[in-house]
This record gives C-alpha cells, structure tokens and sequence, in this order.
C-alpha cells in the first residue's frame, strides 16, 4: 500500500513539474501595461540609423510593437526574406519569429542569415548585454532600451 501512495505523490510531483516548467518556456514575454521602449538601430557600417522612443500596447510582445513602426522581413520556413512576416519557428522552449530585417522610410538595414543577423542587445544600468531571446519573446518593460545592430558571421557577435 505505501509503494502505491508513493508512486502516486511521486507522479503527482513530476506531473506539477512538467507543467511548470512548460509555462515557463512558452511565456509570452507580454507587456502588461501601455509604454514606450527606446529602440537604436545600428545598420552594417555601424552608424546609428535610429535612436528614438517606440510606443507598445498592453498586450504586445516586441515583434508587435516594432512591426507597427517599421516595415519588418522576417525568415520563412526555409530563412528566405518574407515580408509578411507569416510564418513562426517552433521549437522546444523556442515559438516565434526570425527577424532578418528592418526599415523605414529614412533607413534600411537587411540580414541574409547566412553572412549576417540582426544583433538584438538591452541595457542595463552602464552598458548593453546580448538578449538570450528573440525577437517574439524578448523580455521588456517601460523605459527600457534595447540595440538592434546588423553583425556580420563572420565577426561574431562582439
């Protein structure tokens, strides 16, 4: 009788854990009130083409509120240029878009993926750090201010 019990707590525990650790990874990284985040685009000669504020909606994960702003290329299925920005990667602890390039009127910075990515960094009290997400689930808040920069492969990302 007491294997029984033990074997029940036991599953009940791992069952609790799965769950959590589930909803952890598919945290959307949603903004939980109106803001603004100070966005700066370095483009592939390392000029800033852009340094201003960009207002997000409660609600809005980051993709959302720069795709408002600027006309966006993402990554289909295969890493080829899409700018309907349709389709999603989905990948354990992964669900969201490959970004590969970013424009306005004023400027336009475009990635291949092959030779080069868009470089997303945040920062943090004196300097900015590489994200350790994408552009779908990178993590924000009011004020914050995050680096989009063109890199090259082949220089890493230095």
């Amino acid at each position: 009788m007491k294997s029984i019990i033990l074997k029940i707590v036991v599953s009940i525990l791992v069952v609790s854990i799965a769950a959590i650790l589930v909803y952890r990874l598919n945290d959307s990284n949603q903004a939980t009130s109106d803001g603004s985040v100070r966005i700066v685009i370095i483009d592939e000669l390392g000029n800033t083409v852009f340094d201003q504020d960009v207002v997000y909606q409660k609600d809005d994960n980051f993709f959302d509120a720069i795709n408002r702003e600027f006309n966006l290329t993402c990554a289909s299925s295969s890493y080829e240029a899409d700018d309907t920005c349709s389709y999603d990667f989905k990948g354990f602890g992964y669900q969201g878009k490959v970004l590969l390039g970013i424009a306005n009127d004023d400027f336009s910075v475009q990635t291949d993926w092959q030779n080069s990515f868009l470089k997303f960094e945040i920062y943090d009290e004196n300097e900015y750090h590489l994200t350790t997400q994408g552009v779908s689930d990178l993590s924000f808040v009011n004020q914050d201010k995050i680096r989009i920069s063109y890199a090259s492969v082949l220089e890493g990302l230095s």
